[in-house]
């Protein structure tokens, strides 16, 4: 009520400045600024999340998805989404859930469910992914996106135009924050299961929105500088080392002695982040609060500080590589085909090496080579340097193997050690 809000900004400074002893004449021919009226609050139909830990208020933005936002509230009014769960949390990334699959005890197939139907992109150039932002997960068909659901905990711009925005979040933010810091597995999935149950309602919702503005991103464990796996046997890794004295961090936790947790180490040595191998780990949150306070010399990856994710004992010892999914392994028996050796061609009139380079590569589920890293040389940097270049180049299969849970098998990406190849360049 605006005139309201004048009438009674005038009658206050009026009071005040007649308490204060000036002539009300002098009042009268004063010119009285009075406070602007604030943005109306408007009141729309919002999706009320409620949480183990408290409410998640979001708006919807019904013209720059209409699609979207129709079929959510549609799946909403059925109760689709009660007894779902966030089955996908990463701190400073997102919270994820919506999934059918999460309803019952069955982790494997988390992520993997869908509603229906599928949805069209609705893609927008003006929205970006803000802290609230809420946005459709989808597989690789842009057109993927059904009826999992997932909110935005900080700036990520490289989501920008590539998932479709649906809703932004007006209230319980610090919710979404705290379920991202629960204890949880190697799939993100929290240990104890966050349950939801979602209703629509009519609230005032305000008058600006943040996703309208860009913002530089935010994270810290996801994205182009997510960190790197730890890799023991390839030689260009040195361990990070703890600083602080670990003599109290040996746990006895249930007859389960130094359980094993994987974290991650930013090039300053301070850890971000905690992750449990085990579902069965006792008294995961006081061991991931003990983790974060840890305190590391950091890594190095060719002789550069380097962020990494590794894992290790509470008790601050047996350090190895991460074992959760997406991360290479080593390949076993008829995982893979005979190794190829990169090809390296010399120049004219150059005889090979007494000594052929070592490599250890990293492949992808896709049989890509993501990374070629020299572990022995042949004596000639040019050469080195020429057979790290044609390694970086070559394709293979999939390596595949059946996960937990899994009766397919499925690509997996892995380690590999080779040697070059030289050959003579032909006769002109």
């Amino acid at each position: 009520m605006p005139g309201r809000s004048q009438v009674f900004g005038v009658v206050f400074v009026t009071a005040f400045l007649g308490a204060a002893g000036i002539a009300p004449l002098a009042a009268a021919n004063a010119t009285v600024l009075t406070p602007a009226a604030p943005a109306t609050m408007a009141k729309e139909e919002v999706a009320v999340v409620t949480t183990p830990l408290g409410e998640i208020v979001w708006r919807f933005f019904d013209k720059e998805a209409p699609g979207h936002t129709a079929y959510v509230k549609e799946l909403i009014g059925r109760g689709f989404y009660d007894g779902t769960t966030f089955h996908r949390v990463i701190p400073r990334f997102v919270i994820q859930g919506g999934d059918p699959n999460s309803k019952n005890d069955d982790r494997s197939d988390d992520g993997e469910g869908e509603a229906d139907r599928r949805l069209k992109a609705e893609f927008s150039t003006t929205l970006h992914y803000r802290p609230g932002t809420v946005g459709m997960a989808r597989d690789a068909d842009p057109d993927s996106g059904s009826c999992q659901f997932f909110i935005a905990l900080e700036n990520i711009p490289r989501l920008d135009g590539r998932y479709t925005i649906f809703g932004e979040v007006i209230s319980g933010l610090d919710v979404a924050r705290k379920i991202a810091e629960l204890p949880r597995d190697l799939r993100d999935n929290p240990i104890d299961r966050v349950v939801v149950k979602v209703r629509l309602a009519e609230r005032e919702v305000p008058a600006t929105t943040v996703s309208l503005e860009a913002g530089e991103s935010g994270e810290t464990v996801t994205g182009p500088t997510k960190p790197k796996p730890f890799d023991p046997k390839n030689r260009l890794w040195k361990a990070p080392a703890i600083k602080a004295s670990h003599a109290d961090s040996a746990l006895m936790h249930g007859g389960v002695k130094s359980p094993r947790i994987e974290i991650v180490v930013d090039e300053d040595g301070r850890v971000l982040d905690a992750r449990f191998p085990s579902l069965i780990t006792p008294h995961t949150a006081a061991l991931r609060e003990m983790a974060l306070r840890w305190s590391f010399v950091p890594a190095t990856y060719g002789g550069k500080a380097q962020k990494v994710r590794l894992e290790i004992a509470s008790d601050a010892t047996r350090m190895g590589p991460p074992t959760g999914p997406g991360y290479p392994i080593e390949p076993t028996p008829g995982m893979m085909g005979p190794a190829a050796a990169p090809r390296v061609e010399l120049p004219p009139g150059q005889k090979p090496p007494d000594k052929l380079p070592r490599l250890r590569l990293t492949i992808d589920e896709s049989g890509t080579v993501v990374e070629a890293a020299l572990q022995s040389s042949c004596g000639d940097e040019s050469l080195d340097a020429a057979a790290v270049e044609a390694a970086r180049k070559m394709t293979f299969a999939p390596a595949t193997r059946t996960l937990p849970g899994r009766k397919e098998p499925e690509p997996t990406p892995v380690y590999l050690d080779v040697e070059a190849k030289f050959e003579t360049a032909p006769a002109p």
